[in-house]
């Protein structure tokens, strides 16, 4: 029985909560890639932006990820371009990148969202911050913080 109860059960990397978190309007957390592109207008253009997998052999769980790009996208009637993210075909993350991303953090603010650069929102499970990427163009993101930090515990578990 001790032995038992010692056990540490292992943590399924590919649970789907049932309680979802909105990432931004429209789009919440732990829908497939096949839930959200079945949603969207055929008009949009959406690309592969990456497609990862870290899992080295078959005795580790998946670590899958993927990102596509939708645009043109609108949000609080701002035109941009809009990033999924996907861990293990869970949606983790957006990340929306207005043309003009100060009157976008003005409507952001209007609408009862109010962001500093270098600070999270946190709203339930949902965080939401602003953010440069790589190529310094500018985001807001949000993100399912459960699903974020699974994702951190593998990387710190496996790789």
């Amino acid at each position: 029985m001790l032995w038992l109860a010692g056990c540490d059960t292992e943590e399924d990397f590919l649970k789907v909560e049932s309680a979802r978190s909105s990432l931004i309007e429209g789009f919440a957390s732990y829908a497939s890639l096949q839930e959200v592109t079945a949603t969207l207008p055929k008009d949009r253009e959406v690309k592969v932006v990456a497609d990862t997998s870290l899992a080295k052999n078959s005795s580790q769980p998946p670590y899958k990820m993927h990102t596509i790009s939708i645009a043109p996208y609108e949000h609080l009637k701002h035109l941009g371009t809009l990033h999924l993210t996907f861990y293990n075909d869970r949606l983790v993350q957006s990340a929306f990148y207005p043309e003009n991303f100060k009157s976008y953090v003005s409507a952001l603010e209007k609408s009862g969202l109010m962001l500093e650069f270098g600070t999270d929102a946190v709203r339930g499970n949902t965080v939401i911050w602003q953010g440069k990427d790589d190529d310094r163009y500018r985001f807001v993101g949000w993100a399912d913080k459960r699903l974020r930090q699974q994702q951190q515990r593998w990387l710190v578990r496996y790789n």
